[in-house]
């Protein structure tokens, strides 16, 4: 294996030193890309810090902390060993292995490049796996490096106590089957009978996801719009629209504060996924089981992915590997409306939310959704809305915009 090149890889891409060592821990070579960078500690220092730990294992690798301020990532080989770092991370992270920083000057630990803790497991792991037939995933690092060993045994303490408590006070969650008739509502496109289902009685109650009442209520309703979202999908909604009014809504009800506005925001979105199912309910009535065509779902969903951009028949047909010609027929056929005319009449529906919720104006819209001009999708919007989109928005637009 050529561990030079590797070794040069890693340092161009997290801009830090890689030492290599061989099996005895005697110090090979170091690199970094960085002709300025100078290191805290020399080689041989470096690896006396690591083989000192009582923590150390040769069957994964081994993240040091020095005070929350840098770290170096020990990585072990059946023919050598390596040291990458320092580096910093972005965000906190907790190491179970940690060293008392030393005296550094603040200007140093400033020079040292900060980087996610994915991007640094990507290449440990990297240079970890190539070396070893037994494969480590991310989780594996996180477990063995991350993890406070006696978080396990909190967790089911805990577990233990909120039984116990609840049993004690009489303290009953809701049924499943109310939480599985409210799902297969939205699954159904069923509007009444999810209204049903949301107004049924009973003697048990939410759970307690946090002590704090907003912040409990936030959590709810990230369940419920999830649980949403998943039936909408069940009921055929594509994913993408699915998942992107998820993280919509949980953006919003992350920066409320207001529980009974928290409560209107996700019960009104479980609506909204169950008339989205309703209308494409409505658009296959009709239909025999033979016009229906795994094709066409893939189809749309490359649509609905790309959506801001300019859509051609042959990028389909490419992505799906399929003859263009044969698609649009294929999807006439199913659809009952031409491919591009499919495509026009979506990015028309993306065109009105956006006058209508967004402070975007006409040329923004029309640059973000890959059309030519604004006067091109103004006279597309006409043709498909009956007006302009000026008349659309002066109708129809949301004037306040913060909740």
């Amino acid at each position: 294996m050529n561990y030079s090149y590797l070794m040069k890889y890693i340092s161009y891409h997290l801009h830090t030193f890689v030492q290599r060592y061989a099996a005895d821990f005697n110090h090979i070579e170091s690199f970094c890309g960085r002709l300025q960078f100078q290191d805290r500690f020399a080689p041989e220092e470096l690896m006396s810090l690591f083989i000192s730990l009582q923590d150390i294992s040769f069957e994964y690798p081994t993240l040091l902390s020095f005070g929350g301020e840098f770290l170096y990532a020990f990585v072990p080989g059946p023919e050598y060993h390596f040291i990458i770092g320092p580096v910093r991370f972005l965000e906190a992270v907790y190491l179970r292995c940690q060293a008392e920083i030393p005296t550094v000057d603040e200007m140093w630990i400033q020079t040292v490049p900060a980087c996610s803790f994915k991007k640094l497991a990507a290449d440990v792991l990297l240079m970890f796996n190539m070396c070893r037939e037994k494969t480590l995933d991310e989780n594996d690092l996180l477990t063995a490096n991350c993890i406070r060993q006696e978080t396990d045994a909190r967790l089911k303490a805990h577990f233990s106590e909120l039984i116990f408590e609840n049993q004690e006070n009489g303290r009953k969650h809701n049924p499943y089957d109310q939480e599985f008739r409210e799902c297969a509502s939205i699954e159904q496109g069923d509007l009444e009978q999810l209204e049903a289902a949301i107004k049924e009685d009973f003697l048990g109650e939410y759970g307690t996801l946090a002590k704090n009442p907003v912040r409990n209520t936030k959590n709810l309703g990230i369940v419920v719009v999830t649980l949403a979202s998943r039936a909408a999908i069940r009921g055929g909604l594509p994913y993408e629209i699915a998942y992107s009014l998820s993280d919509s809504t949980i953006q919003k009800l992350e920066e409320c504060s207001d529980i009974p506005t928290l409560f209107h925001i996700f019960r009104s979105v479980e609506f909204q996924y169950a008339q989205m199912v309703r209308d494409l309910n409505e658009q296959k009535s009709g239909r025999d089981e033979k016009d229906r065509n795994p094709h066409i779902n893939r189809c749309k969903d490359y649509i609905f992915s790309h959506l801001h951009d300019k859509i051609y028949v042959q990028d389909i047909a490419d992505e799906l590997k399929l003859n263009a010609n044969y698609l649009s027929e294929l999807f006439h056929q199913c659809e009952k409306i031409s491919l591009t005319d499919f495509i026009r009449r979506e990015k028309m529906n993306l065109v009105k939310n956006l006058l209508i919720y967004s402070r975007y104006s006409c040329s923004e819209i029309a640059n973000y959704l890959g059309f030519s001009s604004q006067s091109h999708m103004g006279k597309q919007f006409k043709e498909c809305v009956g007006m302009t989109p000026n008349q659309y928005r002066r109708v129809y637009g949301v004037r306040e915009f913060d909740i």
